[in-house]
C-alpha cells in the first residue's frame, strides 16, 4: 500500500473507532496522518520484524521456528477480521506474546492497521 493511502487509512480508522481525535488535531493534518503511518511501521520493526519480517512475509529465521504467519497472504488477508488482528496482537496467539501490556491502545490499533498495509 502507498504510504499516502496507508496514512489515510490509519488515520480514518483511528478517528473513526475513537482512539485519536484528540492526537490528530495537535497537528496538521497530513502531518499528523505521516507521523501515524511512520509510528505505525516503526512499531512494526521493533515488534514484529523479528518473527514476520519487515515485510511481513514471515520469512525470518525465527519466524520460520516459531510458525509466523504470512501477513501478505491474501487468502488470510480476506479470511481474517480487523477485529482478531487486534485481538492477537493485543492478547498473543499461539507463540506470539501479547502487546497489551508493552503498548498503548492507540499504538495497538496502529499496528492492526498496518498489518492490513500488507495486502
Amino acid at each position: 500500500m502507498k504510504p499516502q493511502l496507508l496514512a489515510i487509512v490509519l488515520l480514518l480508522l483511528i478517528t473513526s473507532v475513537g482512539v485519536g481525535p484528540a492526537f490528530a488535531m495537535r497537528l496538521p493534518h497530513s502531518q499528523s496522518s505521516a507521523a501515524k503511518t511512520k509510528e505505525a511501521r516503526k512499531l512494526f520493526k521493533q515488534k514484529c520484524a523479528k518473527c514476520h519480517g519487515s515485510d511481513g512475509a514471515g520469512n525470518t529465521t525465527y519466524g520460520q521456528i516459531v510458525g509466523a504467519t504470512d501477513l501478505t497472504d491474501p487468502e488470510w488477508q480476506k479470511r481474517v477480521a480487523d477485529e482478531r488482528i487486534l485481538n492477537s496482537i493485543t492478547h498473543g496467539r499461539g507463540q506470539m506474546p501479547a502487546f497489551d501490556k508493552k503498548l498503548t491502545s492507540e499504538q495497538l490499533m496502529l499496528l492492526s492497521v498496518y498489518v492490513r498495509s500488507f495486502k
